[in-house]
């Protein structure tokens, strides 16, 4: 038997620095992160490559840096509170004598998660300014328990992906700046499920349940580049791009019989690899100021999800039954599409110390409903934000933000691909139904 021990998809994101966020509900459509800058959540990220309020604006556009006076340092982070019920699940497992996986809704499988940031800038004289951000522009999760329908597709679903990112940007003139960040990127990442293992070739029956594990991670590095126009003195334009990142996320697989230790079978360990890309993005962000109290914002944001075409996990050593070393030992097609999205926004001035902020943004999803998987149950976002800015000083800022995430339903139909004569066949079907609320705040310190 070719045993596939680990058909899923390494796409969801478990933070080493114990920042998850739930998948399906995180800001941005697939398992993108939206949650960067507390003080353009309020807009719902309207015009963010435009508006650089404080240091955070090094992570969406690095150009706005050569516009914050002196030096500071903002430092943050969301709460995602996800909704997400599952409906009418039924599953099969892989042998045919014991196909009814029944019909377990997975129980709470995303859960809220806390996702922080940390940015300083500072200007090094009246053209350059130098900046540095932590941030997370990945990451998501999902767990179901043990008597999920579709646990021998997906059980526990975690990545990590955290960016460190120096960043230089230079003012040509009050009216144009430009600047390039370059991030060491680092991606962790664990996927689990369950597997029916027949217990000998002749007579597969009746078989076990396994649990199938990888753990993985890896280093990589991007970039981002941009730039601010200010066409007249109350419309400001900016663009910047994000590059691709490639990871060959390295690790253990593992194959344990039911019992947790092997007891119920043979324990099977060994180490391999997936190459994933998180895609590049392209932004665009303006915003008018109408009077000494209005601002107009609006923005689009293209990421280029095609790139996430295939999840192909290999054996680096063949330790997993049926399995060559250096050959395939699950493959998991993706097909998602290139997406857009698209927000706008506005904030009002109450007074010196007050700033009152809301928006709407639309984010199409890069799941083609015919690959929509339960380890990524991924739907159109619609948001509705609202936010205010307190500056008690000029020293000091702390920006709130509070989004909601409009219900969405969407249903997944999700099969293995297992190899040619292999009896493997899991399958799943539900209906599911997801919302979310987020809480962001920041504190800018100035000096």
């Amino acid at each position: 038997m070719n045993f596939r021990p680990y058909p899923g998809k390494l796409s969801l994101v478990s933070l080493a620095v114990s920042a998850c966020i739930a998948s399906g509900v995180a800001q941005g459509a697939g398992f993108a992160l939206n949650e960067l800058s507390a003080g353009a959540a309020g807009t719902a990220n309207a015009g963010r490559a435009a508006n650089p309020e404080d240091a955070s604006i090094l992570s969406s556009n690095p150009a706005g840096l050569a516009h914050l006076e002196g030096s500071q340092w903002t430092v943050g982070g969301a709460l995602v509170i996800p909704k997400a019920d599952l409906k009418n699940a039924s599953g099969t497992n892989t042998l045919p004598a014991f196909n009814n996986a029944g019909n377990g809704d997975g129980g709470d499988f995303m859960s809220a998660q806390f996702v922080p940031s940390a940015y300083f800038s500072t200007q090094l004289d009246d053209k350059w300014s130098a900046g540095f951000g932590i941030y997370v522009p990945f990451a998501a999760a999902t767990d179901y328990d043990d008597n999920f329908a579709g646990r021998y597709l997906a059980t526990k679903t975690e990545l990590t992906n955290i960016n460190l990112q120096p960043t230089i940007a230079y003012k040509f003139s009050d009216r144009l700046s430009v600047g390039v960040g370059v991030f060491a990127s680092h991606m962790e990442g664990t996927l689990n499920q369950m597997k029916r293992v027949p217990s000998g070739n002749i007579n597969p029956f009746p078989g076990y349940d396994a649990k199938s594990s990888m753990e993985g991670d890896d280093w990589s590095w991007g970039w981002n580049v941009g730039v601010i126009w200010q066409p007249t003195d109350r419309t400001n334009i900016g663009m910047s791009y994000t590059s691709k990142v490639d990871f060959t996320v390295e690790g253990e697989m593992t194959l344990v019989g039911g019992d947790g230790s092997g007891g119920y079978g043979p324990y099977h360990k060994t180490n391999g690899h997936i190459d994933l890309t998180l895609p590049e993005k392209f932004e665009i962000g303006v915003t008018h100021q109408l009077d000494d109290r209005w601002t107009l914002m609006a923005g689009a944001l293209w990421t280029r999800w095609s790139q996430f075409d295939e999840i192909v996990a290999i054996d680096d050593e063949g330790n997993m039954p049926g399995i060559d070393p250096g050959a395939p030992a699950s493959y998991v097609p993706e097909n998602w599409k290139d997406s857009w999205a698209w927000s706008v926004g506005a904030s009002y001035k109450y007074d010196e110390q007050w700033t009152l902020k809301g928006g709407y943004a639309y984010d199409n999803s890069p799941v083609r409903n015919e690959w929509r998987t339960a380890r990524i149950p991924d739907v159109d976002r619609e948001w509705l934000t609202i936010g205010a800015k307190y500056q008690p000083n000029q020293d000091y800022v702390v920006d709130m933000a509070y989004g909601y995430m409009l219900k969405k339903d969407t249903k997944v139909n999700e099969s293995a691909h297992p190899p040619a004569g292999s009896i493997d066949g899991a399958s799943f079907s539900g209906d599911y139904e997801m919302s979310a609320h987020v809480l962001m705040i920041s504190l800018t310190r100035r000096f």
